[in-house]
């Protein structure tokens, strides 16, 4: 099996942790998005990140290889099975990579670290400000009512918790963190997810081809 996207990626980061909590064994092929290589463009023609082969399946969409993996490897699940936790968690699912995926990536991550280390084109500080102090609050808020006090979602972690906090993950890399003041339950969270055994392991991995890339 091939995972294909950097880590980096909360939505790589996403399948990569449901792949090592099902015990899985994958490989890693570092991709960036809108590769214009044509291989992977038959795997992913979106050219977007991650994609997956397993066998002679190809696929791509971080959600649609999740609910694969769910499926073909029941094993280990990571969604609950009660149909309306199940809906909810979707939802907490799609939340995350849709208002998430645009507040903390594009509004920080993208303009903070992809444009001025992999692009060298300046920074638009006006919309990191504005993304930090206008626009991630009211999500913060919404989450602040929808996570529990202690533990996970669901029971045991699951796609959900991955989902949310893999957002968060990415925004740290360019010193974003939740003010645990005013948004307690939110930063716990985060916290106690980045704090699995699973998690911690691939942000270790994480860490080093950070500081590669950086040069440190």
């Amino acid at each position: 099996m091939i995972l294909y996207g950097a880590l980096l990626s909360p939505f790589v980061r996403k399948v990569a942790v449901i792949l090592e909590l099902k015990g899985l064994d994958y490989k890693n092929m570092p991709t960036i998005p809108l590769s214009p290589d044509p291989d992977y463009l038959q795997i992913s023609p979106l050219g977007k990140i991650p994609a997956l082969e397993d066998g002679e399946l190809a696929i791509s969409d971080s959600s649609v290889i999740c609910e694969y993996l769910e499926e073909q490897y029941p094993d280990h699940p990571t969604m609950p099975k009660d149909p309306i936790q199940r809906a909810r968690a979707r939802w907490l699912e799609e939340y995350a990579d849709s208002k998430l995926a645009e507040l903390c990536v594009d509004g920080v991550f993208f303009e903070k670290f992809v444009k001025p280390i992999l692009l060298k084109t300046e920074t638009n500080h006006f919309k990191v400000d504005k993304t930090i102090s206008e626009l991630l609050p009211p999500a913060q808020d919404y989450l602040e009512s929808q996570l529990p006090a202690e533990g996970f979602l669901f029971g045991d972690i699951g796609r959900a918790d991955i989902c949310i906090v893999s957002f968060f993950i990415t925004a740290g890399y360019v010193d974003y963190q939740v003010n645990s003041k005013k948004w307690t339950k939110l930063a716990a969270f985060i916290k106690r997810v980045k704090e699995q055994p699973t998690v911690a392991k691939l942000l270790n991995i994480e860490a080093k081809v950070l500081g590669e890339m950086l040069g440190s």
